[in-house]
């Protein structure tokens, strides 16, 4: 017998006992009684159990067997799967794979850990779950993946397993992020009617510059360039390049990785202008009211950002009138012939909607009558959703609401009703407010306040300050209603002393104890308008220290050193911030006149007029500029003979004025040389204020102060305004908002100095408001 013979018969020996075990392995027809699962080590048999697809009563046969196997491997829980079967029990012998115990991940900081554990649950890779080894290398390509979009192309990803008993597996996932690469150039290929400088300045994305290092715009990746093609798109479309394509958009990276070549190709087509539109369907809106919310003309330029927000002015006409699901669609009519464009708007204003109930959430500490009555939307009303955004900013612009948020459910069971819910967030409404500050001849100033914004959640407020310097000291008590009727109207009750020493606030040489009592009533006569008016008593008793100036002299001659005085006061403000801590666009205008009446004794008689105003306005990549204005003007009367108090005189300098100077050293001067003030007060503020990466809780800006106060002619025999002598600051500012209350901290160095004047360069505050 030779050799090949011996191989084939022990070849066919072996398939004998090999099919043999397979058929002793296999088990035959039987009904199954019950179904046990062996093997297991972690997972339990009712889990097993849900993949098998036999139950016990059933019949059992040769199929059944493939089919539970195949059910079972699907599951990737098992390295081995066998089935046997002892009488009417059915036997399911598995070798189970390793439970995944812990899954550490270290050295990433571009990608959160919760962002790589989302990721590695989509490839069923988590603590808890089967490890199966054959997903180690897609989850690796995955997370390097995650690196590469954000264009860190030298990322590096290491996975390293442990066995721990129980049949567990430790995971550890360590990163190397490496450097993001930076782009190197930006090339657009096919444009004629726009330079590509003008093209690529709508990119975010750009080669390194002045500003990237803080910006990160010259770091590639895939998100940016998605969103940069989109800017280019719109830019094309809304002057009228309809046909506008990009064909092809190539990023290459450099053999070291850390370079990124971008390649666009694109396809302009003609500039195409609007030939007319027309309204179809059914609009409860007039055609002029339709035409009015268009504005758009025949012959302009295509732009599809003015077809969307005319689209959107339609569709907030008919949200006020309670169509809040009204779908305004504008259909283009093309005309490639004479590079024109027709417009349908196609009005379907469904259902008109009511709201059934308004309500609040997460308003911890106010009640929720003091947050309904700044909501002009009523219940069982027409929904209006200029009024629900008014009334969210009306919540804004409480000081103790940091967020507001509008959301409207529909009520099973009605085609034509909702319910609406404020979402807002409350800031600390009890604050305790102080300042610190030091300068070399005011030493250490200090003051402090308790501030309730919102006392028992009622929205009434209650203020108690104390304020202590060399030059001042002063304790006075605020409460504020602001809904002293029903109608709306605020009540303010004040009562103060001050003693102040103003030789030591860079003063002439007196001093002056006030003490005082107010009542002030605003009275809101539309969304963003008020009226104030009030009254008041106040006694002064005026004190001249040694070698006091001719002025000072002159006055106490003349009028004495106690004066009564009963005060009148109206003023006028507009409230038109979009929000009360940080606004970011609107503005805020104050105008207010006081005159004092005659009140027994020596009374004091004068008048004053004062406005002050603070804009802000959205620029460039969410940069906001700042502008503030404060202009006071006063002035004496009846016999005084147009000459205002002395000690009723405006300062300027310090924090709150023109920062870099010391408080009051700024205007005129006594026959002592020793600042005296003035009755015109101008002062004024450019900001820039930064985009803020660290949250809405912090803010930067850089500024430009300038100001002065003068005196007119006759008054101390002044020369009048002198806007040449204005003086200038310019410096960084910090604003926090913290836990506790508004920290605010400047560094600020004078430009136009005189020898009178003082420089305090750094200079904080907490607890001031914006």
């Amino acid at each position: 017998m030779n050799n090949s013979m011996i191989i084939k018969k022990t070849l066919l020996f072996v398939l004998a006992i090999f099919f043999c075990g397979i058929l002793y392995a296999v088990p035959g027809d039987f009904v199954i009684n019950h179904i046990r699962v062996d093997g297991l080590q972690g997972l339990s048999q009712e889990t097993v159990l849900s993949y098998i697809p036999v139950k016990a009563g059933q019949q059992f046969n040769m199929q059944q067997s493939r089919e539970i196997i195949s059910a079972l491997y699907k599951t990737n829980f098992f390295d081995d799967v066998q089935l046997s079967h002892d009488g009417t029990t059915l036997i399911v012998s598995v070798v189970q794979r390793p439970i995944i115990g812990q899954v550490t991940i270290t050295g990433n900081s571009a990608i959160s850990t919760k962002q790589f554990i989302d990721a590695l649950k989509k490839l069923h890779f988590y603590e808890g779950d089967v490890f199966n080894p054959a997903v180690l290398e897609q989850v690796k390509d995955s997370l390097e993946g995650e690196y590469f979009s954000l264009g860190k192309y030298n990322a590096g990803v290491d996975i390293k397993t442990t066995s721990q008993p129980g049949h567990r597996v430790f995971v550890v996932v360590t990163i190397s992020e490496g450097q993001a690469a930076k782009i190197k150039q930006i090339k657009i290929i096919g444009n004629n009617a726009f330079s590509e400088t003008e093209l690529l300045n709508q990119f975010k994305l750009t080669p390194a510059g002045l500003l990237t290092f803080y910006s990160h715009n010259d770091q590639y990746s895939r998100e940016k360039l998605v969103a940069d093609l989109e800017a280019l798109r719109s830019y094309y479309m809304n002057r009228g390049y309809i046909k506008f394509n990009i064909e092809t958009s190539q990023v290459s990276i450099s053999p070291d990785r850390k370079q990124v070549y971008i390649t666009i190709r694109i396809t302009e087509g003609g500039q195409y202008t609007l030939s007319g539109y027309t309204f179809t369907g059914h609009s409860i809106l007039t055609k002029d009211q339709l035409s009015q919310a268009v504005l758009l003309k025949k012959g302009q330029v295509f732009s599809r950002q003015d077809i969307l927000e005319a689209s959107k002015r339609i569709s907030q006409l008919l949200g006020n009138k309670g169509y809040s699901n009204a779908d305004v669609e504008a259909i283009p009519r093309i005309d490639d012939l004479h590079h024109t464009v027709f417009l349908n708007f196609n009005i379907t204003p469904g259902a008109r909607i009511y709201v059934r109930h308004i309500t609040f959430s997460e308003n911890y500490r106010t009640n929720d009558e003091v947050l309904r009555r700044e909501v002009q939307q009523v219940e069982g009303g027409v929904l209006s959703t200029q009024k629900l955004e008014d009334s969210k900013r009306s919540l804004l612009l409480l000081p103790y609401i940091s967020q507001a948020n509008v959301t409207t459910q529909p009520v099973p069971g009605s085609r034509d009703q909702v319910d609406v819910n404020y979402k807002v967030a409350e800031s600390p409404s009890a604050e305790l407010q102080g300042g610190v500050g030091y300068s070399v001849l005011n030493k250490l100033m200090f003051n402090a306040s308790v501030q309730q914004r919102n006392l028992f959640g009622t929205g009434n407020s209650l203020n108690l300050n104390f304020m202590y310097s060399r030059p001042s000291t002063e304790l006075s008590v605020n409460y504020y209603n602001p809904y002293y009727t029903a109608s709306g109207m605020g009540r303010t009750i004040s009562a103060y002393t001050t003693h102040s020493n103003l030789e030591e606030a860079n003063v002439a040489n007196y001093v002056t104890n006030d003490y005082g009592l107010s009542v002030g009533y605003n009275w809101p006569v539309s969304l963003n308008n008020s009226l104030q008016f009030g009254y008041g008593y106040e006694n002064t008793i005026l004190k001249l220290g040694n070698n006091a100036s001719t002025e000072l002299l002159h006055f106490v001659d003349r009028h004495h050193r106690n004066f009564n005085e009963f005060d009148l006061n109206g003023g006028w403000t507009y409230q038109g911030l979009d929000r009360y801590l940080f606004p970011t666009q609107g503005v805020l205008q104050t105008l207010n006149v006081m005159a004092s009446a005659p009140a027994g004794g020596q009374t004091l008689e004068y008048y004053t007029l004062e406005d002050t105003v603070n804009f802000y306005h959205p620029l460039y990549h969410d940069f906001i500029g700042n502008i503030k204005l404060d202009l006071g003007y006063a002035n004496g009367y009846g016999t005084y003979g147009g000459k205002l108090p002395f000690f009723k005189n405006y300062f300027a300098g310090g924090i709150g004025s023109v920062r870099g100077y010391e408080g009051n050293t700024i205007g005129p001067l006594d026959s002592n040389n020793n600042p005296l003030g003035g009755n015109i007060k101008m002062v004024g503020t450019q900001a820039l204020i930064f985009p803020n990466p660290f949250g809405d809780t912090l803010r930067t800006s850089i500024f430009l102060d300038e100001g002065d106060v003068f005196s007119t002619p006759k008054e101390n025999h002044q020369d009048g305004i002198k806007l040449n002598e204005l003086r200038y600051s310019t410096g960084v500012e910090i604003d926090w908002r913290s836990p506790i209350a508004l920290l605010n901290f400047s560094l600020a160095t004078p430009i136009r100095e005189r020898n009178s004047d003082q420089s305090e360069y750094f200079q904080f505050n907490i607890g001031s408001s914006m």
